[in-house]
């Protein structure tokens, strides 16, 4: 098939997942015209189910983003391309392509300044900050400006690494905002071993050059997860706290991160934190864990609102970095899937097919399948 040929592809039916309301997702057949002229039209194999998409199935929001209209879900995604709009031409009907799937305007300050993840008239697919929503990626196929396809390196030759390049891209904009150094020979704290967390982990030894990574996390089988695949140094597994008698709503806090700094033997604290839950707990207790002087990366997403202790980060010069997706960290990304795709391949834990979305998002909300096998990233495939 020639690029000529690819340009006048004519409208056809698609199948994609729709979420109507909580716990209320569709496999419908949509219509999907042929791409505009700076556009691919990618046929979507690999889409990673995300926390994001999780919490609009199961709330019909994601914090302050509630779902308006219904919405294809899928942010996660690369896949192949089978058309190519007239005005692209570094782009050919075959190749591989993650796909980077939030469009700024490039026109505003932060857009300009490189920060585009901030841009105020961001349209993000499977988000529902603006209205009309941005469609996802749980459908077929989809047309995707070619500025925002990046293509996959031909030694990568599993599309899954593509997709998690999206998540990884989250992680290492935590570890460029954190400033790590290998210079600084850091010891760092992860908390939660979700994929994000692990990502994380993994991001701030390859990048941050940290000669340390803890993990930390409730369930065994994921602090384990950790160690044994190279993802962390040590995984330290977070039990209830004994100190909550005390009249300081702080003090399980406290004494969380008190035990974390004795069983990772850093006694005056961790370098850098990394908060991948959410959790208010959590995120208490990364300020309590970080040395004086050092920084917590807020990457999780939790409630807009937590009791927060924001004297003693003040009072000990602790920075609070906050991570919002990611901005030009695609390429970084993609080589590290090409350089260690054997290591975050590991976090595909299962696989299903768009028909079985469902099915998928229900895997995607337990800790462990119905085998007792650990859940980790749920692929959607075509």
């Amino acid at each position: 098939m020639t690029q000529t040929e690819t340009i006048t592809v004519e409208a056809a039916e698609v199948i994609a997942a729709v979420l109507y309301g909580k716990k209320d997702m569709r496999i419908e057949t949509k219509v999907l015209q042929s791409p505009g002229s700076n556009e691919l039209q990618i046929l979507v194999t690999e889409t990673g189910i995300c926390g994001s998409d999780l919490h609009y199935y199961h709330h019909g929001r994601n914090g302050d983003f509630a779902l308006q209209h219904p919405l294809s879900l899928g942010h996660e995604s690369a896949g192949v391309v089978t058309a190519v709009g007239s005005d692209v031409h570094d782009f050919k009907v075959g190749d591989k392509v993650a796909l980077e799937v939030g469009i700024p305007c490039s026109e505003c300050k932060l857009c300009k300044k490189g920060r585009y993840n901030l841009c105020p008239d961001m349209r993000f697919r499977s988000s529902c900050k603006t209205a009309p929503h941005y469609d996802g990626t749980l459908v077929q196929k989809v047309n995707h400006p070619a500025k925002w396809c990046h293509k996959v390196p031909d030694t990568v030759k599993d599309l899954s690494l593509a997709a998690l390049v999206e998540p990884l891209a989250v992680s290492l904009q935590g570890v460029k905002r954190s400033e790590l150094i290998p210079e600084d020979a850091a010891t760092v704290l992860v908390l939660g071993a979700g994929a994000v967390g692990l990502l994380t982990a993994f991001a701030a030894k390859k990048r941050g050059g940290a000669s340390k990574v803890v993990v930390a996390d409730i369930s065994a089988q994921r602090v384990s997860f950790a160690v044994d695949n190279g993802f962390a140094d040590q995984g330290i597994v977070l039990v209830g706290s004994k100190a909550t008698e005390s009249d300081n709503p702080l003090a399980p806090a406290i004494a969380s991160a008190n035990f974390l700094k004795e069983k990772a033997g850093a006694d005056v604290g961790f370098d850098v934190v990394f908060e991948c839950t959410g959790v208010q707990i959590c995120v208490q207790t990364s300020v309590f864990a970080a040395a004086a002087g050092t920084k917590v990366v807020l990457i999780g997403m939790g409630t807009p609102v937590q009791t927060f202790a924001i004297g003693s980060a003040a009072t000990r010069e602790v920075d609070i970095i906050g991570v919002f997706r990611y901005a030009g960290n695609y390429p970084d990304a993609l080589a590290i899937v090409a350089e260690d795709g054997e290591t975050v391949g590991k976090l595909v834990t299962h696989r299903m097919k768009l028909q079985d979305a469902v099915e998928a998002f229900e895997i995607a909300s337990t800790p462990v399948d119905k085998d007792g096998n650990l859940v980790l990233k749920v692929m959607i495939t075509e």
